[in-house]
């Protein structure tokens, strides 16, 4: 008589949190919405968006690999804070500033269901506009008709560098030289614009110790601010 044989298959499973990587497939986290590169100007609110699917991990901001914590308000940045509703982890910053000119990431930390993450590292820029253009010439000295005179304007502290254009009678003055200098803080250039300029004589109603008052103008601007400065000088 011939007797078939039985196969008995029998199969272990271990209910250890992700120990097998297909049963925990639906706890991973992941980025919905990772930050993107950011430019805003100096004084505005900048927004880095964050979101993550299946959040189990502590989430919070890396700001140039300084953690930020993980509340909310987040407590030694008065201008910082966490917003958005379940799931977002937006980075607000308001009255952006020259210190928030810096790398970003989002970061879920690992936790019992799933392994951690990283968001793409950003740059958020904050453009500044430059303070109050002035002249570096002599204005205490006459100038003499006929004679030629250096006229330089300066921009100051701006990022990023300044556009000048100098003016005379509303007309520009043209093959003005430009170059940059470090400004008072890291990051901040001054520019500065040169043209040689050829005094004319005065009309005969003016004397030489009368001031002039159609005086070359100088004009810094910052694009794509649009924020102009003007400075006038007085000839005299």
């Amino acid at each position: 008589m011939f007797m078939s044989s039985s196969l008995y298959f029998i199969c272990f499973f271990d209910n250890t949190p992700c120990a097998h990587r297909f049963s925990c497939t639906h706890a991973q986290q992941a980025f919905r919405t990772e930050p993107r590169n950011l430019t805003v100007r100096m004084g505005a609110t900048a927004v880095l968006k964050c979101e993550v699917l299946r959040a189990s991990g502590i989430v919070q901001w890396a700001k140039d690999g300084l953690l930020l914590g993980p509340q909310r308000s987040l407590p030694g940045f008065p201008r910082y804070s966490m917003i958005g509703k379940r799931g977002q982890y937006h980075l607000r910053i308001e009255n952006a500033q020259l210190e928030d000119d810096a790398f970003f990431e989002c970061q879920a930390g690992q936790s019992e269901s799933s392994d951690a993450i990283v968001s793409n590292l950003v740059f958020l820029t904050v453009q500044i506009p430059p303070s109050k253009p002035y002249f570096t010439m002599d204005l205490t000295t006459p100038w003499v008709a006929g004679k030629k005179y250096l006229v330089e304007c300066v921009a100051p502290d701006a990022k990023p560098e300044a556009d000048i254009s100098l003016y005379k009678d509303g007309v520009d003055l043209t093959g003005a030289m430009s170059f940059t200098t470090s400004g008072s803080k890291d990051k901040l250039l001054n520019t500065h614009a040169e043209v040689t300029y050829v005094f004319h004589r005065l009309p005969d109603t003016l004397s030489s110790t009368n001031p002039l008052n159609l005086p070359p103008a100088c004009l810094g601007s910052l694009f794509p601010l649009f924020s102009k400065c003007s400075y006038f000088l007085h000839l005299s």
